[in-house]
């Protein structure tokens, strides 16, 4: 079950599915945190990105970078979708499995491996990242504090770590950075009938090869759902001839909004690699500015399509 609502009805069949945050910012549009004074875009988190508009392949859009996906956000054709692309992709309700999932590619891999990762899960309120199938009591769920995280892929080829969670920050709190803790009276911390991974008193983050990246500011992460329909006819032909047909034109994928706004290199999406949040938020992006960029993302990755079609008429004639 997801825990989203459609906001409007837009161009492209986009339904919104925002994460519930659990907390609001009393409509303060500038929730206090412990950041930067100076709102950073650092060049490193965003690695590899900027590039992507001088690509001419759909296949090496997702190049050096991985997708965690919560089974419970995802929709039918995102693993094909995004393999399409070029990205390697995880989805799996147990934190154990992606870990090992992820540094099991990197070792078959080495001429490409996995460098930048972007976790799509939820962020529990800021206490924990959780992935899980559904939400049942019952449900396959785990969670990871962001210390473990950065123990855990240590040694494995990642370089950074960017966090698509809800309240993002808050996971970078002293009390929740090595352990996940569940504030009290937290109804999105659920029983975590896989586990918990948490940091080992050992680790120590100064000395981590593993650098992490989320919004300057609290934020309610937000994923754009489309269909396969929805792109041009030669993107079409390309996305389920990489697939072996198994993507269709009724299929349906999920894009998180920042995965977009790396690929636009939109200029609204400003990302710290330091600091931590106190207040939870309930900010999210307008519907108008949500139209816009799957509009984007759209034009994008047609965009890439074409050039992959021109040059495969050149080389043919």
């Amino acid at each position: 079950m997801r825990a989203g609502v459609v906001v409007a009805l837009l161009p492209f069949s986009l339904v919104v599915l925002s994460f519930l945050s659990g907390g609001s910012a009393a409509g303060d549009p500038l929730h206090r945190h412990k950041t930067n004074t100076t709102v950073l875009r650092p060049v490193f988190l965003r690695a590899g990105w900027t590039e992507s508009r001088k690509i001419k392949s759909l296949c090496e859009l997702g190049r050096g970078k991985g997708i965690v996906f919560s089974p419970d956000l995802s929709e039918p054709g995102n693993r094909e979708f995004f393999r399409a692309l070029g990205f390697a992709y995880f989805e799996d309700p147990d934190w154990h499995n992606v870990v090992g999932q992820v540094k099991a590619y990197n070792h078959a891999h080495p001429e490409s491996p996995i460098e930048t990762l972007l976790i799509q899960s939820h962020g529990t309120a800021g206490d924990g990242l959780k992935l899980q199938n559904g939400k049942q009591p019952d449900a396959p769920r785990s969670y990871i504090s962001v210390g473990g995280l950065l123990e855990n892929l240590e040694d494995s080829g990642v370089r950074v770590c960017l966090l698509a969670a809800c309240n993002a920050g808050r996971l970078l709190r002293p009390e929740n950075f090595h352990e996940v803790k569940a504030t009290e009276g937290n109804h999105l911390f659920e029983p975590p009938t896989l586990g918990i991974i948490n940091a080992t008193d050992e680790f120590d983050p100064s000395t981590s090869s593993i650098a992490i990246g989320r919004r300057a500011e609290s934020h309610i992460e937000v994923i754009n759902e489309c269909h396969v329909s929805e792109f041009a006819p030669a993107t079409k032909t390309s996305l389920i001839a990489a697939s072996n047909g198994r993507l269709k034109t009724t299929t349906r994928i999920a894009v998180p909004e920042m995965l977009i706004q790396l690929l636009v290199d939109d200029d609204h999406l400003k990302l710290v690699s330091e600091g931590y949040e106190l207040e939870k938020s309930s900010a999210e992006t307008n519907n108008g500015y949500r139209e816009q960029l799957i509009s984007e993302f759209l034009r994008f990755v047609n965009g890439v399509a074409e050039k992959e079609r021109r040059t495969s008429s050149a080389d043919a004639d």
